[in-house]
Formats: structure tokens, sequence, C-alpha cells
């Protein structure tokens, strides 16, 4: 597998735009993983194992091989992982993306965590299904709020944004024209009450270069970097720009729309406003 890789340029040295595309994108790279976030790595190795400990002692056989299996599975891709990801040449190969391996352990984990629990400790009693489920369903429904304080819970398909970036975002997509280029903050999907709503998506408008989803991008598509480095230095000091600023991104990049937070700058003309955001034209 490792040889079919060498054509594609796989093991090329990460161009300086590349690495600092990576930097925002740590997920990418275990070595800069938090302790806690490990637990999540090492937890499921420990309890599979201890469920192929039951499934024997039950005779459940399938249930102990797959078990075992994902033990192993998950040990050759976290030391596959550790090996393309600690030294700085093989920066690239982080675009494999080997822990995602993660994703088949987490369901096959939680499938046979439910099947046990409800097998041998909440059989047929109702009482304990409702004592686990609530819990569950309101922690769940607490992390979510967390999550996306500023949206709407449930999104009814046909029902007004309640997100006043949202809100934004659906008038530049009504009320500008399809060829338009936006620039916005480059990190605007951080912003509190943002709540990670993609401005593509929603506007159905091109914009600049963001570092969030942008930048990870540029870690699968390399040849990228050089690009979205360019406009990521344009944008840079987004927080003091002023309407020759603008004015030195319309020449350049052709920008000619911008979506501000309140207060915004003078000597622009702004034909939205929200209490969070506007939407300016540069001329």
């Amino acid at each position: 597998m490792m040889a079919c890789l060498f054509p594609f340029g796989f093991l090329d040295v990460p161009s300086t735009a590349y690495h600092q595309a990576v930097l925002s994108h740590s997920y990418h790279y275990p070595m800069r993983w938090s302790w806690y976030e490990w637990l999540g790595v090492i937890g499921p190795i420990v309890i599979l194992w201890w469920f192929s400990r039951i499934a024997r002692s039950r005779q459940m056989r399938n249930l102990e091989l797959i078990s075992r299996t994902l033990v192993l599975y998950e040990i050759v891709f976290v030391i596959a992982a550790l090996l393309t990801s600690v030294p700085s040449r093989f920066e690239s190969l982080a675009r494999l993306q080997l822990m995602r391996s993660l994703y088949l352990v987490y369901i096959l984990f939680i499938l046979f965590s439910g099947g046990l629990l409800g097998e041998y400790v909440l059989k047929n009693r109702w009482r304990r299904w409702v004592f686990l489920f609530l819990p569950l369903c309101a922690g769940m429904f607490y992390a979510q709020r967390a999550l996306f304080p500023a949206s709407a819970h449930i999104e009814w398909p046909g029902s007004r944004a309640r997100n006043p970036w949202v809100q934004a975002f659906e008038w530049a997509r009504d009320n500008t024209p399809p060829d338009s280029i936006f620039a916005l903050d480059p990190n605007y999907m951080h912003i509190p009450g943002e709540d990670h709503d993609g401005f593509r998506a929603v506007a159905q408008r091109s914009m600049m270069a963001d570092r969030v989803t942008d930048a990870g991008a540029v870690s699968m598509f390399p040849p990228l970097a050089e690009e979205w480095l360019a406009q990521d230095q344009a944008l840079s000091g987004w927080r003091r720009f002023r309407i020759q600023d603008f004015r030195g991104l319309q020449k350049r990049y052709g920008v000619n729309w911008v979506v501000l937070q309140q207060p915004g700058i003078p000597d622009l003309q702004c034909p939205y406003s929200n209490q969070i955001v506007k939407v300016c034209r540069i001329h």
C-alpha cells in the first residue's frame, strides 16, 4: 500500500504553506491530542478485550471473535497513525486520516454495549430503560444546546432562521448577484454565536478562503496550499480593516461584498443589518 503512494507525491516534503494550513487541524496528528482524547483511543481497546472475555465465558463465539479482531484492528491503525504523523517529512500523509478507523470501532463498540446491557441488565424491565435513557437524552440535549446556542434546536423546513449570521447569509443569497465575491473574517465560523454555519452553503455565493473549512480542504489537497496561504495573508488583521483595505481586496481578488460584525466601519454602504452583523457593498 505504501509503495503505491509514491507516484502520487504522498511522501513529498510538505511546503511551508501546507504546514501552515494543517496546524489548525491537530486532529490529524495523534501526538497533538489531549489526554482525554487519548482516553477515547485506549478505552475501547480495554473494554472490547473485556467484552471478548465475557463472550468466551458465555459461549458467544461471534462476539468474542469480532471483539478480539477490533482490538487488533485499532492497535494496528493507531501505530500506523503515529508512524505517519511524528516525522515532519511524513506530514502530508496525515491526509490519509488513519484515526478515522475509530469510527468503525465506535459503531460496533456501541452496538455490542447496547446488546449486552439490554440482554443482561435492562432485560424487560421498562423502569430500567427509562432510568437509563432519560439521563442520556438530557445530557445530549444539554450538549447540543451548548454547541449551538444561537440556533433553533430543530430547524423545520421552511422556517425562518433564528441565527443572525444565517439571516445575513440568506439575505446575501436572495439579494446579491450570483457572481458576487464575498470576504468574511477568516475565523468567522469560530465566532461565538455563529454556530459553525458555512457561508457558501447558505448564501450560495463565492468567498475568500477561511481558516476553518478551507484549511481542511488544503490538508487533503496540498496543491491548494499556496493560493490558500496568499488569501489568508491578505485577510490578516481583519478586525482592523478599513475601507482602503477592502478596496485592496476588491482590486486583487474581485471582492465586492463583505460581511462584518457590528458596528462595522464607516464609509461602507450596508443594505442589510441586524443586531450582530452587516452585509456591505464595496464600491
